[in-house]
């Protein structure tokens, strides 16, 4: 399973990194007692997000489509930090 949405993720090549993310990705494991039937008694969340990058690093003259491409990746980060600072807050 891990290697079917390894594979199933979008990347692609930025002046900054020759493999970036193009989109985030959740994996998370539940702990049971008693088996797969059993109680919940925890949850583990693995969560890699989308590279953040400014306009200069996705190359000297990006298209159109990759300019969007990293304009909702960080409007995604942000709504996400912007998640997280409510929780903070309480």
């Amino acid at each position: 399973a891990i290697g079917w949405g390894h594979e199933a993720r979008s990347r692609a090549s930025t002046d900054a990194n020759i493999d970036s993310s193009r989109s985030h990705a959740i994996l998370q494991v539940c702990l049971r007692k008693g088996g797969p039937e059993g109680k919940n008694v925890g949850k583990l969340s693995f969560i890699d997000l989308a590279g953040s990058e400014r306009a200069s690093d996705t190359g000297r003259n990006p298209d159109r489509t990759r300019r969007l491409e990293a304009a909702e990746i960080n409007k995604s980060l942000l709504a996400l930090k912007e998640c997280i600072r409510a929780l903070a807050e309480g």
